[in-house]
């Protein structure tokens, strides 16, 4: 099973006592790289790019559905900690896998979204993240316009001919800022009006323009990063990714040769729709 990973560009902390209120509300887009998942006949060990570990996302999404007796395997095109969404793949994608191979069919009648609650439970009990899972069970340039469940998004449809380019800088722990009362008074206040500005103009250009403004106005954004973004103004835009030590930029064919002479260790991607 393969579950894309999820860039945010900006977003608003909401807590709630029950965990599928728990989320955020803003916007990012999927990419066509990710976390491929599988399942086997083990003994409750989960791998990750062949090495054992214990990824708590997804040892929730196990102990949600009462799994022990079989290993989980993720192949990544992203390591953890990345700001990608790399998490909440392992974890949706471990539910998806679950419900194919195994079959719980108590849960049938809403196979749609009870691997997508599980997923989320997971990330947010685990502090790993708040919505990369929603965004990536819908795919493409996903408006999150309310927190967890019910599902409340917008999809913008964009054409094909746009570059993700991503450079991993480091690694950055989630939990570290959401978490943390100072960020998500320093994140809320900045991303409030964010999200209805993007709503009456859903494009691209003002995604990527307000997820730059959203980087450098809280503080999240590092130095090394802010001065490459600098470099990459003449894309549609560059900014960092939330959360993580991770420049991603977006731009067109034409200018996409002119960005990989910039960077040094750039991945190129698409938007996964």
């Amino acid at each position: 099973m393969f579950v894309p990973a999820h860039i945010t560009g900006f977003f608003r902390i909401f807590k709630d006592k029950d965990f599928l209120k728990t989320g955020s509300t803003g916007a990012g887009i999927t990419l066509n790289k990710g976390v491929y998942t599988t399942i086997k006949v083990g003994n409750g060990n989960i791998y990750f790019n062949d090495k054992k570990i214990n990824l708590s996302p997804t040892r929730e999404v196990m102990n949600y559905f009462n799994v022990g007796s079989y290993d989980v395997i993720h192949s990544s095109d992203f390591p953890l900690g990345s700001g990608l969404g790399t998490s909440g793949s392992c974890a949706l994608g471990t539910a998806y896998e679950i419900f194919k191979t195994i079959g719980i069919y108590r849960w049938s009648n809403n196979y749609n979204n009870e691997p997508v609650k599980a997923a989320h439970i997971a990330e947010v009990k685990c502090g790993t993240g708040l919505g990369d899972v929603i965004a990536q069970h819908t795919k493409g340039f996903v408006i999150r316009k309310s927190p967890g469940f019910p599902i409340n998004v917008e999809k913008v449809k964009v054409d094909n001919n746009h570059y993700v380019v991503v450079e991993i800088l480091g690694e950055k722990e989630t939990k570290n800022i959401i978490n943390n009362q100072q960020w998500v008074e320093k994140i809320n206040k900045t991303s409030d009006k964010l999200l209805i500005k993007l709503l009456k103009n859903p494009t691209l250009k003002n995604f990527m323009d307000l997820s730059f403004y959203f980087a450098e106005t809280t503080g999240l954004i590092s130095d090394e990063i802010l001065e490459i973004c600098r470099d990459l103004k003449f894309t549609v835009g560059a900014s960092q990714a939330m959360l993580g030590n991770t420049l991603f930029c977006i731009c067109k064919k034409e200018d996409l040769n002119d960005v990989l002479s910039i960077l040094k260790n750039p991945i190129v991607c698409k938007i996964y729709m």
